[in-house]
């Protein structure tokens, strides 16, 4: 009896740990993203559930989480971030953050694509027609970083993140990117936001 209650303890202590760790880890890459300029738009912990969930690949899509979306003129970055030691690398009770990273992508991809078509956006250039919204996914680690790479998915630390993000030109004016910011911001079910653009 005393071993259950041991190990549930354990199990207590261990999730909370995880917890700490993650928002000490998230609360670093915001510090970091604050640093841009005033032409970014985060929305920090941004969450939204599908009223019709999203097939993909053989499961569906009920809801997202986003740990930071910063808005800019060059696009959507989906920022996860993972505070990990080395042992968790290879603990397989971890969900894959590029999975995640991938299912989030695509959700992300469909919700935006339907609001284009309705909201009327007018995203087009001369008569070619309008242009996609570009979403890049990066993972960033506090401390340890896997060696790997993978497709469609940029893995950085801390340091690496805002050279990475001022690399992309513009693509967008300011005002395509506050209708694509406040667009986010409104269907965001936590709010809690960081906006750098007057809007």
């Amino acid at each position: 009896m005393d071993l259950q209650k041991f190990e549930s303890k354990k199990k207590i202590i261990t999730a909370l740990n995880n917890t700490i760790y993650g928002a000490i880890g998230e609360q670093k890459v915001e510090t970091v993203l604050k640093k841009l300029s005033d032409d970014y738009i985060l929305i920090n912990d941004f969450c939204y559930s599908f009223a019709t969930p999203i097939k993909y690949n053989g499961d569906f899509i009920k809801s997202i989480q986003i740990d930071h979306l910063l808005i800019s003129q060059a696009g959507i970055f989906i920022i996860e971030t993972k505070n990990w030691s080395n042992r968790s690398f290879d603990n397989l009770e971890l969900r894959s953050p590029v999975q995640q990273i991938l299912r989030t992508n695509y959700a992300l991809f469909k919700l935006l694509d339907d609001s284009v078509q309705k909201h009327n956006w007018n995203f087009s250039r001369q008569h070619w027609g309008n242009r996609k919204i570009p979403i890049k996914n990066i993972i960033v680690f506090i401390n340890n970083a896997p060696k790997e790479q993978y497709q469609f998915i940029k893995i950085l630390r801390l340091g690496e993140l805002i050279s990475y993000i001022q690399y992309f030109n513009s693509n967008f004016t300011i005002n395509e990117t506050e209708s694509i910011a406040n667009y986010l911001l409104n269907l965001s079910q936590h709010n809690e936001v960081i906006s750098k653009l007057s809007m």
